[in-house]
């Protein structure tokens, strides 16, 4: 039995996408045209009436014949094939209706459309044609005098068929026949809802680091170009503005529709912030103003902490519960580490950058490893692993699904946990990699002093079952895998909403070095060697110069790349969940969700981005190689 489920596994196909042919078959009629003697009978259209003439003596009886456009009826029966005809038949004819105008409805039953078509102001007569023995009858459009009112009563019937509630619009309509646009006009609309506005906190201060050169003393100050965001005491560093709520409409039927109900802002003051009864957040000490928060926004002001000069040996390790200025270097073998955001003036050499906030590196990184937004970095990475994880279990269902299918045609026994089991080991052996990342990425999380969520504790016991060949062995039915798509998809939900709150990383270049962040990654100069980039958002090359040499580049969301790999040495991973940008491309593994592609050819701008929908890579351009 196992030998016969393996091999029909083995044949299994999983693939997203799919090609359907269509083919339409042009059916033509074709009427021989013969030679008309005077003894023979004939049909012919002149003046747009139509003449029956019998045959003299032995002549032919005239014949007529179908045509799709035109329905002919010989004494009340419907002309179908070849038919002789005679002077004293009773011939009609009619043409199918033609579409006159269209009345449709917005999706969001907000607007009633007319559309007249050319049609309505034409009618049709029978065109003429030279007498034949074997004749088709043909007819030909002509313009027709509209009966006004009778048209717009049609029209409104039609709509108030739709159950339609509301006044329609007459006037339009007549203007419309009259002039016609030949374009969707609208003739009757309901009161659309005024939505409500969310709470939201305005604020003050800028979060964006600037570099500015001033002439000091007939010199350019390059040493305190950075110009950080200050306040002092008393400075309103930001207001919290209230939400305003809506007003309800209706809809063409006449049901009401009711505005959203807004959000309200819940926002603490830390003990260096004074929030006033009126929603206005007041600096009560010197320092950088920040925001953070999720659910629930903080306002304060962080202390910081200035060296003066490189970070080595003399001055230590820096553990603070604020911002960190380095005006110097960061020197092989140092650590720093800080609640608020850090900011180095040079390069950073060997060492090891942490902080809950932004990192900005004015200079180069080299063989250093730097995160930023620490605890939101572990969800990002979560997320990642998550999403992938989510995507392989709906391709094992629709492989369990094929299966499934040919076992039951071939009457043979299964155990359902042997064919999930072989399934994995031979067409998914990624689950079981991405469900050990998942416990590792846990396990750092409850390492750094986190407690896990309830949506983390529930997925990680829903995984326990594809952690190894022999747990997926006890899975009984597809109820368990649905269940734990199911805690994967509440996941996916929570981590969305946790890693909003993004902290950033900017810095010149990087070679051999490790950089995370939970937020953007901005590579501002000459770009990256044989590096780890991870970002919770997107990852930009400012310079279409930039190079990705060699290692790996990965964004939840975006990259937006300049020179990507090259002609000789090892092409970078790449890997992105909605785009990839590249100015210029030599080679590349790119990875998209459970997609790849690769690259090993020059192509310049280059886009590439994921189809939720049909589950493949899209791309401006031919893709040399789709695995």
């Amino acid at each position: 039995m196992s030998h016969n489920i393996s091999e029909i596994i083995k044949n299994i196909k999983v693939s997203n996408t799919s090609v359907t042919e269509k083919t339409s078959v042009k059916e033509q009629l074709e009427v021989i045209e013969e030679s008309l003697l005077d003894v023979d009978g004939f049909v012919e259209v002149r003046n747009h009436q139509l003449f029956v003439i019998n045959p003299k003596q032995d002549g032919k009886q005239p014949c007529l014949f179908p045509n799709k456009k035109v329905k002919v009826y010989i004494n009340g029966e419907l002309l179908k094939k070849e038919q002789a005809v005679f002077e004293e038949d009773e011939i009609t004819w009619e043409t199918p209706p033609e579409v006159e105008y269209k009345t449709t409805i917005s999706k969001d039953h907000l607007y009633v459309y007319l559309y007249i078509y050319p049609e309505i102001y034409q009618t049709n007569r029978l065109k003429n044609k030279k007498r034949s023995n074997r004749f088709i009858i043909e007819a030909e459009p002509i313009s027709r005098e509209l009966n006004l009112e009778e048209v717009v009563s049609e029209i409104v019937e039609d709509v108030y068929k739709k159950n339609i509630r509301i006044e329609i619009n007459t006037t339009a309509i007549i203007d419309e026949i009259l002039a016609p646009t030949f374009k969707e006009i609208t003739i009757a609309e309901g009161l659309p809802v005024i939505p409500a506005s969310d709470g939201y906190i305005k604020k003050f201060f800028s979060t964006s680091i600037k570099e500015v050169l001033e002439e000091v003393k007939g010199t350019i100050d390059f040493k305190n170009r950075v110009k950080i965001p200050t306040v002092e005491p008393g400075d309103v560093i930001a207001q919290i503005i209230p939400p305003k709520p809506g007003m309800p409409g209706h809809d063409v039927y006449g049901k009401e529709l009711k505005p959203n109900t807004p959000k309200e802002i819940v926002a603490r003051a830390k003990p260096k912030v004074k929030l006033t009864d009126d929603g206005n957040a007041i600096a009560l000490v010197p320092g950088r103003p920040s925001l953070t928060g999720t659910s629930v926004k903080y306002f304060d002001v962080l202390d910081v902490h200035e060296v003066y000069g490189d970070v080595d040996m003399s001055t230590g390790n820096i553990h603070f519960n604020g911002d960190v200025i380095i005006r110097g270097h960061v020197k092989d073998n140092m650590k720093i580490e800080c609640s608020g955001s850090l900011f180095i003036y040079g390069s950073v050499y060997h060492s090891t950058l942490i902080s809950s906030q932004n990192i900005y590196i004015f200079g180069n990184v080299m063989q250093s490893k730097i995160s930023a937004g620490q605890f939101g970095l572990y969800y990002s990475e979560m997320y990642k692993v998550s999403q992938s994880i989510s995507s392989t279990l709906k391709q094992l269902n629709d492989a369990l699904s094929q299966v499934k299918h040919v076992l039951s045609n071939k009457n043979i026994d299964y155990s359902f946990g042997y064919i999930v089991s072989t399934l994995i080991e031979s067409k998914f052996p990624s689950l079981m990699k991405n469900v050990e990342e998942f416990y590792r990425i846990s396990n750092d999380i409850r390492k750094a002093e986190n407690d896990l969520t309830l949506n983390i504790q529930i997925t990680t016991n829903a995984l326990r079952k594809f952690s190894s060949l022999q747990s997926i062995l006890s899975i009984e039915s597809e109820h368990m895998i649905h269940s734990t798509q199911v805690s994967l998809r509440e996941l996916i939900q929570k981590m969305e909403s946790l890693i909003l709150e993004e902290s950033d990383i900017t810095f010149y270049s990087a070679s051999h070095s490790q950089i995370k962040s939970n937020g953007k990654l901005i590579v501002k100069k000459e770009g990256v060697i044989n590096s780890t980039l991870f970002s919770g958002s997107e990852i930009i090359f400012e310079s279409k110069k930039s190079v990705i040499r060699g290692g790996k580049i990965e964004a939840v969301k975006n990259i937006h790349a300049g020179i990507v790999g090259t002609t000789i040495g090892k092409a970078p991973h790449l890997y992105a969940g909605e785009k990839i940008e590249m100015n210029e491309v030599h080679q590349a593994h790119v990875t998209m969700h459970t997609q790849k592609v690769n690259i090993d050819e020059q192509m310049n701008n280059l886009t590439l981005s994921y189809n939720e929908n049909d589950e493949r890579i899209d791309s401006n351009q031919r893709l040399p190689f789709y695995l």
